[in-house]
């Protein structure tokens, strides 16, 4: 029985049914929503009314066959207020361990707020797309004839003025791009088209750009990398995002003082891009709007040029990478920005072809394999130092901290972590590893998909693949053992049973 004290303090309405049906606790928010339909000893079905018709339809054969699969059971459900108004709830459903049942009603008004303001959002940046076209056009039209006029033998001061009309043009057509695809971008439309990146070369592409600028007001670059990386993002978006930050350390940077460009590798095989200035940073009332499109924070008084949408754009280009961009500052000391991005293993560049150093041709247990069983006398392709090799295929940087320390603590495993699945069969195929761990959900691709792909594959193909997953569906662990998994795992890891999956991975 759940203690008073904490029922009451639960918001969302909740009811404690009895394994004969009948209710024996409810919440005061539980009280409140029922209101007199609660009077008196009732028997659960005695609520029926308060499930709108169509729902309790569906309801009455779903939910007994979900409690007596998985003893809960989840869902939307149109529920009657005391008031007789019809609202979405979310429900929980859950068998305890007496054989009674606890049920907790989620309103969902602030979720169905979320949506109504992304909706309004989304339409917005429709709105400044279609709107950006039109403009376009008319734009071209100005600066088509304005070229054309700068051929013609003109007076001086008039092609001083018709220079000035292509400046000012050619200004308004890269603020109309921006615009348009900042709009695209937070439609969810934006060109982003990820691959392994250089980050030393991008960054010291962009630094050499800005060479004048910095030169200009005898500001010093450094570029600080901790070792060589590479990133899984977009190059060309990437080099407009630093290129950006760069150029606005060195415009707002102290004249004379220094830019810092950083490469330092974080956990869950990521990578963190810092850009440091020692200007005159930023107020703390300042930070909350730092990001928005437009705003200036009051640079716009300094005499520096500047749309207002450098920051906003570049956030929302890191953000559909899948990064993350935050910035620091300490106002009268300097700024820090700084760009969080997924790593994409390449050690095994070199190795690719090498038959004597670990990395040889794969001599896997193949598919067929059994879920249990003692290693073959072949073994499995080995790390260095006879360590066995694991890819790991995950869009959540925790799970990917966590697999690799337990994997490396249970069995001195070396780990090569995948960010995406279109990243995964290239992984396989350059680390040629004993084993392929792979997450149920996945940020670009299905499980099931990922395996069939990794199935086909004639290399690929012969590694033991397992899923690591925290549904215990019957049917969907059937789906993926169809798609090649040999087996599918519980989380968070359970070494014993990956070891048991894989059939041959053992601690060295």
């Amino acid at each position: 029985m759940v203690p008073r004290t904490l029922l009451d303090a639960l918001t969302s309405p909740v009811l404690i049914v009895g394994a004969d049906g009948r209710v024996l606790d409810a919440s005061v928010a539980a009280r409140t929503f029922l209101g007199e339909r609660l009077a008196g000893t009732v028997q659960l079905r005695d609520l029926s009314d308060l499930v709108e018709a169509s729902s309790r339809i569906r309801l009455r054969d779903d939910v007994p066959r979900a409690l007596a699969r998985n003893s809960q059971w989840r869902g939307m459900v149109d529920l009657v207020d005391a008031a007789g108004n019809v609202a979405p709830y979310l429900i929980s459903v859950r068998v305890d361990p007496s054989g009674g049942l606890v049920i907790v009603a989620h309103d969902t008004e602030d979720i169905r707020a979320r949506e109504a303001a992304e909706r309004e959002s989304r339409a917005k940046d429709e709105l400044i797309a279609r709107l950006g076209h039109e403009l376009r056009t008319p734009l071209n039209a100005v600066l088509g004839f304005a070229q054309l006029l700068e051929l013609e033998p003109l007076p001086p001061e008039l092609h001083e003025d018709v220079e000035r009309i292509i400046t000012g043009g050619r200004h308004m057509q890269a603020l109309i791009d921006d615009v348009l695809d900042l709009a695209r971008l937070r439609a969810g439309r934006g060109d982003i088209n990820k691959g392994p990146v250089n980050l030393l070369e991008i960054v010291q592409g962009v630094v050499e750009l800005v060479e004048p600028l910095a030169e200009q007001r005898s500001i010093r670059r450094v570029i600080s990398p901790a070792e060589p990386l590479v990133a899984d993002a977009d190059r060309r978006r990437l080099w407009q995002v630093l290129l950006n930050l760069v150029g606005n350390a060195l415009k707002y940077g102290r004249e004379g003082g220094s830019v810092r460009v950083g490469i330092v590798p974080i956990t869950g095989s990521r990578v963190r891009i810092e850009v440091e200035d020692d200007g005159n940073g930023l107020p703390p009332e300042a930070m909350d709007r730092l990001f928005r499109p437009f705003e200036r924070l009051g640079a716009e008084r300094s005499g520096i040029e500047g749309s207002g949408l450098g920051l906003a754009l570049s956030h929302a280009l890191v953000t559909a990478m899948g990064g993350v961009l935050t910035a620091a500052s300490r106002y009268g000391v300097g700024s820090v920005f700084a760009i969080v991005l997924d790593t994409v293993d390449v050690r095994f560049d070199d190795d690719y072809d090498d038959d004597d150093d670990g990395f040889g041709p794969a001599r896997t247990v193949p598919r067929t394999a059994p879920v249990s069983g003692t290693a073959p006398e072949s073994g499995p392709p080995a790390g260095r130092g006879g360590h066995p090799r694991v890819v790991h295929v995950s869009g959540d940087p925790a799970t990917r901290t966590m697999v690799t320390h337990v994997l490396r603590d249970s069995l001195g495993a070396d780990t090569v972590t995948v960010p995406r699945a279109a990243l995964a069969l290239d992984a396989v195929r350059r680390s040629r590893p004993a084993l392929v761990l792979l997450d149920r959900d996945l940020p670009d691709s299905t499980a099931e998909e990922l395996l069939r792909t990794l199935a086909a594959d004639a290399q690929a193909g012969l590694v033991p693949a397992v899923v690591l997953t925290m549904d215990d569906d019957p049917r969907d662990l059937l789906r993926l053992r169809q798609a090649g998994a040999v087996d599918v795992v519980g989380a968070p890891l359970d070494v014993d049973a990956v070891v048991a999956a894989a059939g041959h991975l053992a601690a060295p």
